[in-house]
């Protein structure tokens, strides 16, 4: 039969479309990861930022807390000196002024030892109260047993009291001696000095001694109330207060009234002093807080200390310690709330993965649904089932109507030679153009009389599986079913693909026609069925191939001399018939020599078809 001939359009290569549609995919990513990145990364800089900072906030108010707390023990213990020295300043100062207006007269020995007496009696604190006049006469109050001794004595051979008496010619007021021990005393004392002078010319020198064992007993009963052990020291090298000072210490005298750090051996003072200064902060922590943390004989030690110099020439180092473990509350809540802030992080991060996961469900379904069209694997498509977020649900909607009309549209199109066209992408050409091809028609034999004792619907399901028996075969050889007419099917090999075996193929084809043929008519025949007998005719030639069509209605099909040759030797099949044969196979010789020795035909003879003037030779298979 007669084909029409049509011209097609053909599709032009953009090589730089295609060049930038690969670098994209280069740099493409999950959408799901872009999800989890984005949302992971917006929640990890919010939670951070906010963490980072209330962190920050946390570790800073800690740390001031800390630092007001070490300056608030620090100075609780300094009032504690002051309460217990400075009465004893008050004291001397107000006796001075007595002195100095002439409300006592200094060469009253007995006016004198009076006021002492008294002054020692308001002070509880105070020890002695001294009065050394210039001529080298000393008359002092000593606080003794229950009672105050009264005593006047010459100090011309006392180079202590004598060099006491020198200094404060050169001084003025109220001042703090040197920490001393006299020789007659079983303990170390402070001594404050007040250099009197009547109208202008020194007259002596007024002083009070306190005891520094109750000094010691005094910041040692604070520093218990805070959890802890206090101490002083003096002029860097000498500790004026300590625990151990309370009971006293053996070895001191008058050459030597304060242990030295190393005499008392505490392990914290050993650690914590070099050369009597305390060691430089190793944290940021330590710096800012003013606590130092110490390992004193294996035990985690904090440290607060601050340097004075009220009482005398020489710095007072007042420190105090206690068990690390008592700071540890507020650290300890520091670092609670790290472990809250990581603990949030870490549930955000997971929320966010959550919901990049749940985000990005339906577009994997939709993407890989999409894939299964790219690929025409229409029956891997499932139905999708929409979503909360109503842009997708529409997509999917969408895509599922997509899906139902591509399903009536597979029905109508060769699945395989789609494949085929968008395998070749761009490459292939869909115009018309001149190529050998072998192309294949096959026909019922006496089909209007097995209809006839079909019905319609029975006439169509036996046409639809034998068509799906026979397509099963071309396909299997790379073939193209172009089409089928009635009980007819016309295939054909070498298109849109290059084959150089085309025609072997269209024989193999031919071949496995025949076995699935044979095959079905014996289940036919024990079924009680009658046989169906089958022509197969092959012609290899020229032919056109291409886009043929109107607008419309276009196919991708083969036309030309050659299909209708082809149509012509399957009708030449009636004459080779042998009706004891399901199948007869009939190749021209075209088709033959195509072949060549893939098969083994036999020579039926040169036979005239119509349409042509020459004889073409004919072959049974």
């Amino acid at each position: 039969m007669t084909r029409p001939q049509g011209s097609g359009v053909k599709a032009t290569p953009d090589p730089p479309a295609e060049d930038a549609a690969a670098a994209r995919a280069r740099f493409q990513i999950r959408i799901s990861r872009g999800l989890l990145f984005g949302f992971g990364g917006l929640v990890l800089l919010a939670v951070v930022a906010v963490l980072v900072v209330g962190l920050w906030s946390a570790r800073q108010n800690t740390f001031d807390l800390l630092r007001d707390k070490s300056e608030s023990t620090i100075e609780l213990l300094l009032a504690r000196i002051e309460q217990y020295l400075r009465p004893a300043e008050d004291q001397l100062f107000h006796l001075a002024k007595q002195f100095e207006s002439g409300s006592i007269d200094l060469a009253a020995d007995a006016e004198v030892a009076k006021f002492l007496s008294g002054a020692l009696a308001a002070t509880p604190q105070v020890r002695s109260v001294v009065l050394i006049r210039d001529e080298r006469r000393m008359i002092f109050a000593l606080r003794h047993n229950d009672g105050v001794k009264l005593q006047i004595v010459d100090i011309g051979k006392m180079p202590v009291l004598l060099d006491a008496l020198e200094d404060g010619r050169a001084a003025s007021g109220l001042h703090w001696g040197d920490v001393a021990r006299p020789e007659t005393s079983d303990v170390t004392l402070l001594n404050v000095r007040y250099s009197l002078h009547l109208d202008g010319r020194y007259v002596g020198l007024l002083a009070a001694t306190v005891r520094v064992d109750t000094l010691s007993a005094l910041l040692e009963s604070t520093a218990k109330t805070l959890g802890g052990s206090a101490f002083v020291l003096y002029d860097k090298k000498f500790l004026l207060a300590h625990p151990k000072l309370v009971t006293g210490l053996p070895g001191l005298g008058a050459d030597h009234p304060l242990p030295t750090i190393a005499e008392v051996g505490d392990p914290l003072i050993l650690a914590a002093f070099v050369g009597g200064e305390v060691s430089p902060p190793t944290s940021s922590f330590e710096e800012r807080t003013g606590i130092r943390i110490l390992d004193a004989g294996g035990e985690s030690v904090a440290l607060l200390s601050r340097t004075i110099q009220r009482y005398g020439v020489h710095p007072w180092l007042i420190a105090v310690h206690f068990p690390a473990a008592n700071i540890s509350d507020e650290l300890e809540r520091l670092r609670w709330a790290a472990i809250a802030g990581g603990i949030v992080l870490l549930v955000s991060l997971g929320f966010a993965y959550a919901m990049a996961r749940y985000l990005s469900k339906p577009l994997v379904r939709l993407a890989v649904a999409a894939q299964h069209i790219r690929d025409l694997t229409l029956d891997r498509v499932h139905h999708l089932p929409g979503s909360v977020f109503k842009e997708v649900s529409s997509a999917d909607q969408a895509f599922n109507s997509m899906v139902s009309g591509l399903r009536w549209f597979e029905t109508y199109v060769p699945r395989n030679l789609v494949h085929r066209l968008v395998r070749q992408g761009d490459q292939a050409s869909t115009a018309s153009i001149a190529r050998e091809a072998t192309v294949m028609f096959t026909d019922i034999v006496g089909f209007t009389r097995l209809s006839e004792a079909m019905t319609a619907p029975e006439t169509a399901t036996f046409l639809n599986a034998h068509f799906a028996m026979l397509g099963q075969c071309v396909e299997a050889e790379g073939g193209t079913i172009d089409k089928f007419i009635g009980d007819a099917l016309m295939a054909f090999w070498g298109a849109p693909e290059a084959l150089p075996d085309h025609a072997a193929r269209a024989c193999r084809a031919a071949i496995a026609i025949r076995g699935a043929v044979t095959a079905d008519n014996a289940r036919r025949r024990a079924a009680g069925a009658p046989p169906v007998r089958v022509r197969i005719g092959i012609h290899t030639g020229e032919v056109i191939v291409g886009n043929i069509g109107a607008p419309g209605r276009i196919n991708y099909t083969v036309v030309g001399d050659t299909v209708n040759a082809a149509n012509r030797v399957e009708q030449l099949g009636k004459e080779v018939d042998q009706s004891d044969t399901d199948v007869t196979i009939v190749l021209s010789g075209a088709t033959t020599r195509a072949a060549g020795a893939a098969i083994n035909p036999a020579l039926v003879g040169k036979r005239q078809i119509r349409g042509r003037e020459e004889e073409i030779e004919i072959y049974r298979l």
